[in-house]
């Protein structure tokens, strides 16, 4: 009757599962997939009446090849070993299955032979019927995991084939296996692809737009022929690269598209096409601005006129500068004003920038001609502070250079309309050995922070200065309202370019915070 069954579920299976597959849109299938790993089997039966030990040692292989997505055909391969026989079975049958995404779960009905030795007996091949079920895994496209299979075997081992009254001992067993699963997969499909390119991405209206079509799967013996169209501008070119020309065209997203098409005949002939997007820009005008270090100065003196451009599409500028009073010498983007007989008041600076198209931007600066009106509207220095004892760091406030400082605040608290100079100094050695710290500048800025953030001086009553001279120090200078501090010997200092360092001391090293530390014990 078991037998029966079995015969009827296989052919069931047989039958239902073409039906099944299809209603079904098939998919890429793997052209065979081989199954290898652990096998257990319980035999399940006698020999002699003796119960067959379970077999704890064994392989699988399977080899399936799909017929569907459904549908597989398997031959089934094993062998199972222990003290009191050998069991090897052969068998080939059906596989139904239900892929849920990466979770294949299926059931098999099998007939084969199986080959049992039993240890001092006759050994014997024996017909046999399995029917199991398992659940596989797909952990990439190449590989998939078996984590359990059950079946269930049914044969039978006779002691003694060539007596008429042959008793025959039915084997009603189980087994189990779990192992690795590799797909052969079916070489993939190449369809003819047509993939565009273009360079540069970004253009101004004139400039040219180069357009390159590289091809795939087309068949190597045919003869492609392009054709292109474009959205703006006009199309040249009948081979695998093309130009746009944007003369005229207006600032926007263009498309251009690309077509291959090969010399095959009919259905044999392959299409393939791309497109391509590129951008028109409007065209820029320069930017420019101007500034005068120092901005106020006395009959004479002469004032650093910088100017800097810059164009948005990067193209070349030349500079042209005038001024309303005074001498200006120099070119490009450094000049000189020369205020000698120039009269009191605002001088103009003025400039333009040009790039190669034309189009142009122009700014100005003020320079301030002070006539002096009295001694005691000159400028005073106050003292000097020394960075000589800290040589870890040479550009730091000093308890001592603090005392100084603290003076110097109150005496700007007492004149609210004046203003400080703080004039910072390096030595050559300094300037020598490490060139990419500006020491002066720094001992400026850091004097600077300390007034702001300790003393509470409004930073702008602060001005910050570089001496021409030799030396560790800053040099303080008060100056009336009224007063001009003149920028002979001196150059400013560029307050976005240097970071005021904390007074904090510095950290003991390991080293020395455990020996200090044993020290003290």
């Amino acid at each position: 009757m078991r037998r029966l069954a079995f015969l009827f579920s296989l052919a069931a299976a047989l039958c239902v599962s073409p039906l099944l597959s299809a209603q079904v849109s098939e998919s890429k299938n793997p052209r065979a997939e081989v199954f290898g790993g652990y096998s257990g089997y319980r035999a399940g039966g006698k020999v002699n009446d003796v119960t067959v030990p379970d077999f704890t040692t064994g392989w699988a292989g399977q080899v399936m090849i799909p017929t569907t997505r459904w549908v597989a055909i398997v031959a089934d391969f094993n062998g199972h070993y222990n003290s009191f026989a050998s069991a090897n079975d052969f068998a080939v049958g059906v596989r139904a299955q239900l892929p849920l995404w990466r979770f294949v779960p299926f059931g098999e009905g099998l007939l084969g032979v199986q080959h049992f030795s039993p240890k001092g007996l006759p050994s014997q091949n024996t017909p046999t019927y399995i029917g199991g079920a398992g659940l596989d895994v797909k952990i990439t496209p190449r590989f998939s995991v078996r984590p359990f299979q059950l079946s269930y075997i049914n044969t039978f081992y006779s002691a003694n084939l060539a007596s008429v009254n042959d008793q025959k001992n039915p084997f009603n067993g189980f087994r189990v296996q779990a192992g690795l699963i590799y797909n052969f997969l079916p070489s993939p499909e190449i369809n003819a692809l047509a993939m565009c390119d273009v360079e540069p991405a970004m253009v101004y209206a004139g400039d040219p737009v180069k357009l390159t079509v590289a091809t795939r799967g087309f068949r190597p013996k045919r003869k492609l022929s392009y054709s292109y169209e474009s959205t703006g501008g006009k199309v040249a070119g009948n081979l695998d690269a093309a130009s746009v020309d944007t003369t005229g065209v207006d600032a926007g997203t263009y498309t251009v598209s690309g077509k291959v098409v090969d010399d095959g005949k009919g259905r044999h002939q392959h299409t393939a096409g791309c497109q391509a997007t590129f951008d028109v820009k409007a065209k820029q005008p320069p930017t420019i601005s101007v500034s005068a270090d120092p901005a106020s100065v006395l009959p004479g003196d002469p004032s650093k006129i910088a100017v800097s451009g810059k164009s948005g599409d990067n193209r070349p500028l030349t500079y042209d500068c005038s001024s309303s009073a005074g001498q200006l010498s120099g070119s490009d983007r450094s000049y000189t004003l020369d205020t000698k007989g120039a009269p009191e008041g605002n001088v103009t600076v003025k400039c333009t920038v040009r790039d190669d198209r034309g189009l142009s931007a122009t700014a100005s600066a003020s320079v301030e001609v002070t006539v002096p009106r009295s001694k005691a509207l000159e400028p005073a220095k106050y003292g000097t502070i020394a960075f000589l004892h800290d040589t870890k760091r040479p550009t730091r406030v000093d308890n001592e250079a603090k005392g100084e400082l603290d003076r110097f605040a109150d005496a700007l608290a007492a004149t609210p309309d004046a203003k400080a100079i703080v004039l910072g100094y390096s030595s050559a050695a300094e300037s020598k050995d490490n060139k990419s710290l500006d020491f002066a500048a720094q001992r400026a800025v850091n004097t600077k922070d300390y007034l702001k953030k300790d003393k509470g001086i409004d930073p702008l009553r602060v001005e910050l200065r570089i001496g021409s001279g030799d030396g560790q120090k800053v040099e303080l200078w008060l100056v009336p309202a009224g007063a001009i501090f003149s920028s002979e010997g001196n150059t400013a200092v560029d307050e976005r370019k240097v970071t005021a360092v904390p007074r904090a001391a510095l950290r003991k090293s390991h080293k020395q915070a455990k020996k200090h530390k044993h020290g003290a014990k």
